[in-house]
């Protein structure tokens, strides 16, 4: 056939594959036998597309053309049909955990000053040689200090952003305490590669974790490199500043990377009142760890 015959008729009245014909394909789209109908012409086989007594569409060649028209149609199909993607992760819906963590931030650093009281900064900050000595504290403290209201506002609205995104596929508790969880790890970590005269204040490593966390939820999904991409280009951009610290930065985003990749394949929770109430738990560990660093109780 030179070109497409789009509605060639053979008798309906019996089966359109006549003697010496050979029948590829039965479509009920009729546009999906065009379509393979293009392939075969684009081969130079010669063929026909005949409607059947049921409405279908059948594709027929020549008996000496059929292994050839059936191998170029094998290789089509199998290099352009569209393979289903995966079903549409759940969602959790919104919710304000994001926007509570970062409006805790902010109260504290206000409460605390810019910048904060000697007093707190030389019993919170994230001082390795101290924190290898013992004052475990340091870890938590650390992430509630911040320098000025730049420093402050801007972890703030970090911290409303990632873990708010996180929030909508993990639910407000995991995500709370994953969060904070990933910061610690990044501040103890980064005492123990770095113990020198190293020493840090701000929420910026849970900021990061938060990033990680996120980064690594698409794993295994098809867009899962280009969403740790996008991790990583924001790591670069947001924590490689003048008075950024690169290596919490990186650390707390490791940390973050390994929590999102241990709970990937978890769904969000049923919304209940038990999620926000777990989430705000979190104060917890955090209102401790300054209990212990400004009574000096052991």
């Amino acid at each position: 056939m030179g070109d497409v015959d789009r509605e060639r008729v053979a008798d309906t009245a019996s089966h359109p594959v006549r003697s010496g014909m050979a029948l590829l394909r039965e479509e009920s789209d009729h546009d999906a036998a065009l379509e393979r109908s293009i392939v075969l012409q684009a081969m130079g086989i010669a063929h026909e597309i005949l409607p059947t007594p049921d409405g279908r569409w059948a594709l027929i060649v020549d008996d000496a053309a059929a292994s050839k028209a059936e191998a170029a149609l094998a290789e089509w199909e199998a290099e352009n049909l569209r393979r289903p993607e995966p079903p549409a992760r759940a969602d959790y819906g919104s919710s304000f955990a994001g926007v509570a963590a970062g409006l805790g931030i902010v109260a504290f650093a206000a409460h605390a000053g810019f910048p904060p009281a000697g007093r707190l900064v030389e019993q919170g900050s994230a001082e390795a040689v101290r924190m290898l000595n013992g004052e475990w504290w340091r870890a938590v403290t650390a992430l509630t200090l911040h320098a000025d209201v730049a420093h402050a506002g801007a972890n703030a609205a970090a911290l409303a952003l990632f873990v708010g995104a996180v929030t909508r596929r993990l639910g407000p508790a995991l995500a709370t305490w994953l969060t904070l969880a990933g910061g610690v790890a990044g501040n103890v970590v980064t005492a123990l590669v770095a113990p020198g005269g190293h020493a840090s204040i701000g929420a910026s490593t849970a900021v990061f974790a938060a990033l990680g966390t996120l980064s690594a939820l698409q794993v295994p999904r098809r867009r899962a490199w280009l969403t740790l991409g996008a991790g990583v280009a924001l790591l670069g951009f947001l924590g490689t500043g003048a008075r950024a610290d690169l290596l919490a930065h990186l650390v707390g985003f490791v940390a973050g990377l390994t929590e999102g990749l241990a709970v990937r394949r978890m769904g969000p929770p049923p919304r209940s009142l038990r999620q926000p109430v777990l989430a705000f738990m979190a104060v917890a560990p955090i209102a401790l760890a300054w209990w212990r660093a400004l009574t000096g109780l052991a």
